[in-house]
């Protein structure tokens, strides 16, 4: 008789604990779900502040740009050979004023996130390799240096002033265009390349799909 009067018991709670059980995962599914969705958000708020304090154009771009052109030892470089991370992509010739002045940051830059999922790229436009070399040699430049020869590469680029610096994301996507030179050796440049290479490949397509 007490076992059937502590099983009607049981039946009686069981409905009110197993809904206490649902409620409390779909509980957790609920906020599992909100901040999934708004990660995204929340980074692409920040890679605008970034963005702004650094004189960013922020960029969506569909598709990943593709470049192969020389580099100063005459061997072929494809910008596929930098899959995986933050490309900084920077245009330039050595009668430019600002570029001269700009180069000294970008290898500080360069040093400082080389070993991350970060690389340096140099365009040089329409130069020779000794007047490129010899530019690297008198400001002990160590970042990668292409030569756009016939100037094709910044004509499909549409370049017109130099400096200009595009950011590619992991999967080489541009996703900021820079017109100008910039302090790159600041702590808002830090902040900027610090936030992005810490980021995976995952996180900058969500921060394109939250646009």
């Amino acid at each position: 008789m007490e076992e059937r009067v502590i099983m009607k018991k049981y039946l009686a709670i069981r409905p009110a604990y197993l809904l206490f059980i649902a409620l409390l995962f779909s509980g957790f599914a609920a906020f599992y779900l909100f901040e999934a969705e708004s990660s995204p958000k929340a980074d692409s708020q920040e890679l605008d502040q970034l963005f702004g304090e650094m004189g960013v154009i922020k960029m969506v771009q569909a598709l990943p740009v593709e470049i192969r052109l020389k580099d100063l030892t005459g061997r072929p470089v494809s910008l596929n050979d930098f899959r995986g991370k933050i490309v900084f992509l920077n245009f330039w010739t050595t009668w430019c004023y600002a570029c001269r002045i700009e180069m000294p940051d970008m290898e500080k830059l360069h040093q400082k996130f080389k070993n991350k999922d970060f690389a340096m790229v140099s365009i040089n436009i329409q130069e020779s390799v000794s007047q490129v070399n010899q530019f690297f040699e008198d400001f002990k430049l160590t970042f990668t240096a292409l030569l756009d020869s016939d100037g094709e590469v910044g004509a499909h680029f549409m370049i017109t002033a130099i400096p200009t610096t595009f950011i590619l994301d992991k999967e080489g996507i541009i996703i900021g265009k820079v017109m100008g030179p910039r302090d790159w050796d600041g702590k808002k440049a830090f902040a900027l390349f610090e936030h992005l290479t810490n980021g995976s490949v995952a996180t900058t397509s969500s921060l394109r799909s939250a646009q």
